[in-house]
């Protein structure tokens, strides 16, 4: 149970929690402009996250340390380092908006690295292999280096052919924009780009 008052069920939480997040934000997304929504977004995002950074640490920390760690240590330090890379990921995106997305913090060599801890967690997890009742996570390190494997490709072929998909993009404006045109509105003003 959450602190033995509320739902204990994985999909009760889910949805009660996909409630309140969705209604709350489409209740203040109607009469505020998208790029404050985005960038409060950003914030409280990085409020839970660091909820789990915080829980995570002490686990994590005895993992790491530990002589002969266990597979649920793998789980512990995988998950610490996701959501490590989460916050920071949410944190510099909130950052770059609010310094009016400067095209150098965009391109800035920390965004490489602040990624990199989620494929160390990422690796971690797959290394984790049935370290839950001897059968969660299944056997994954094939997928891995398949996956791993193709993304180089797609690295290659991207850097090569540099694709314009601009074009693309714009034409999902209508489906992804601002669905409540808080940015036509007099206080509103328009998204950084």
């Amino acid at each position: 149970m959450i602190y033995n008052d509320g739902p204990s069920g994985i999909r009760q939480i889910l949805w009660l929690t996909a409630l309140l997040l969705f209604t709350g934000y489409q209740a203040v997304n109607v009469f505020v402009p998208n790029a404050d929504m985005i960038v409060a977004t950003r914030i409280l995002a990085a409020a839970f996250y660091s909820v789990v950074v915080y829980a995570y640490a002490g686990d994590a920390w005895a993992a790491v340390r530990r002589p002969v760690p266990t597979k649920a240590d793998f789980l512990i330090v995988g998950i610490w380092l996701s959501f490590l890379s989460h916050l920071a990921q949410t944190v510099y995106a909130a950052i770059y908006r609010l310094a009016d997305a400067p095209q150098w913090l965009l391109n800035a060599e920390i965004v490489p690295l602040i990624v990199l801890f989620s494929m160390m967690a990422a690796v971690l997890h797959v290394a984790a292999t049935g370290s839950i009742d001897g059968e969660v996570p299944r056997r994954s390190r094939i997928a891995l280096g398949i996956c791993v494997g193709a993304a180089v490709l797609m690295v290659g072929a991207i850097v090569a052919t540099r694709p314009d998909i601009g074009p693309a993009i714009e034409r999902t404006r209508p489906y992804i924009g601002d669905w409540w045109r808080t940015g036509a509105l007099p206080f509103g003003g328009a998204a950084p780009s």
